[in-house]
């Protein structure tokens, strides 16, 4: 294609657009919403408390190392680190905020046009996730360094591009003199000077070359693809920020769509795909903040901290990581449910209970298209045995055969459990054995 080519290409996808499709269970869609958003809210309250715990640790020369006690070097790092955390936990809120999951009570087919999303939507959405991707990595970035020229040039240049604009009573309530004689100093530096000055450096001045540093160091073994992830995610929302010519035509269309309706009610083809892109900005901050974020937290805190005033935080901080990885994967994964032989194309109707809590009835005739968890959108494969054993031997213990006449293993009295598990150890180590 010659560049004529390209052009007409163009300027007809950007003058025809195509009808919205909605591609997956918009039901479903919410619930894991609602599922990863409730689960960062109540990691920010934990994240509070760290904060709490660690400011008064840094007010005690006792709980510090040498070089970030009173009138050390480092000493200052001790106000600036919960001064980064606070504003960390600031822009959470705000993603939090932002990605409730939708709210479709009362809404009718007449009202439907209320759940539409637009430009604003899409915009406000995209700001705030970059928002976030940046401010955490780049956040993370200076916990990991705790370097004063580091911090120096990420806070000069942010109060550089602040005070061009800023009212008089803005500065007047922002800057000291201590502040205005450091900008004065900082503004004597050529461009090039900024990033390599006797007050200033920055080893890494793209969001990309962050991310890779930082996860060089933490290599978060969990999540190997977590560097493309944050690197699409921070170059797709800043198409939205910076008002890109696809992102804009994408969502500013006037359309009218047509209505889709399921058990809770009517809802529009751009709800399902707001919810859709929602639902992966939740999950890759979720990524962000337990691999790369929280392990730079616990680094400067182990670096500023006796050992016994860190290991506590350490291990409230892997303990929301943890958290987070659990919500996470509880959400559209794969279950296996065994099932007596010769229930399935049969009358019977089949409990299915999910790990999330949420049982689906599988009711004649069995169709497979319904072997998923309305909750949490995890699919289910059933496996047919022969046989009236009542129970199968798995890595997680005994697991009740579906349709057998025998009670849950955990239902079963103390001895029967312990006979039914002994059993199966013996079956382990016969196993090894052979």
């Amino acid at each position: 294609m010659d560049a004529n080519d390209i052009i007409e290409a163009i300027s007809k996808n950007l003058s025809e657009r195509r009808s919205a499709a909605a591609l997956s269970n918009y039901g479903v869609l919410c619930n894991n919403i609602g599922h990863l958003n409730k689960s960062l809210e109540e990691s920010l309250s934990d994240l509070v408390g760290v904060l709490d715990t660690a400011t008064a640790d840094f007010s005690s020369d006792t709980r510090l190392t040498a070089e970030y006690q009173h009138g050390a070097a480092k000493a200052p790092f001790t106000a600036v680190i919960p001064t980064i955390l606070r504003n960390s936990l600031s822009i959470l809120r705000k993603f939090v905020h932002r990605t409730a999951p939708d709210d479709r009570n009362g809404v009718t087919v007449d009202t439907v046009g209320q759940l539409r999303r637009s430009f604003d939507d899409y915009n406000e959405l995209a700001t705030t996730a970059r928002q976030i991707v940046d401010s955490l990595v780049s956040d993370g970035y200076q916990m990991l360094k705790l370097d004063a020229r580091e911090l120096n040039y990420h806070v000069l240049v942010s109060l550089n591009s602040f005070d061009r604009f800023a009212t008089r009573s803005l500065r007047q309530a922002l800057f000291s003199q201590e502040v205005e004689d450091t900008l004065n100093e900082f503004r004597q530096l050529s461009f090039a000077q900024w990033k390599n000055s006797a007050i200033t450096r920055c080893e890494q001045p793209t969001f990309a070359n962050k991310v890779d540093h930082i996860l060089g160091i933490v290599n978060p073994a969990k999540s190997p693809n977590l560097a493309d992830t944050l690197k699409d995610l921070f170059k797709f929302s800043s198409e939205f920020t910076h008002i890109g010519y696809v992102s804009t035509f994408f969502t500013s269309g006037q359309e009218s769509e047509i209505i889709f309706g399921d058990d809770q009610g009517p809802y529009l083809p751009s709800t399902e795909n707001f919810s859709e892109l929602k639902y992966e900005m939740l999950a890759g901050i979720i990524q962000l903040l337990a691999d790369l974020y929280l392990p730079c937290l616990v680094r400067a805190f182990e670096a500023m901290l006796v050992p016994d005033a860190a290991a506590p935080l350490r291990k409230s901080l892997e303990a929301i990581g943890n958290a987070q990885r659990e919500a996470l994967a509880s959400r559209n994964a794969e279950y296996y449910f065994f099932v007596k032989s010769g229930l399935i194309g049969s009358e019977a109707s089949l409990p299915l209970t999910c790990k999330c809590g949420r049982t689906r009835n599988w009711e004649p005739p069995h169709n497979p298209s319904d072997l998923y968890c309305s909750s949490c959108g995890s699919s289910f494969r059933l496996l047919e045995i022969e046989g009236d054993g009542g129970y199968v031997f798995t890595s997680e213990g005994p697991i009740k055969i579906i349709g057998c006449d025998v009670p849950e293993f955990h239902d079963l009295p103390p001895d029967k459990q312990r006979s039914m598990l002994a059993k199966m150890n013996e079956a382990a180590n016969n196993q090894d054995k052979s």
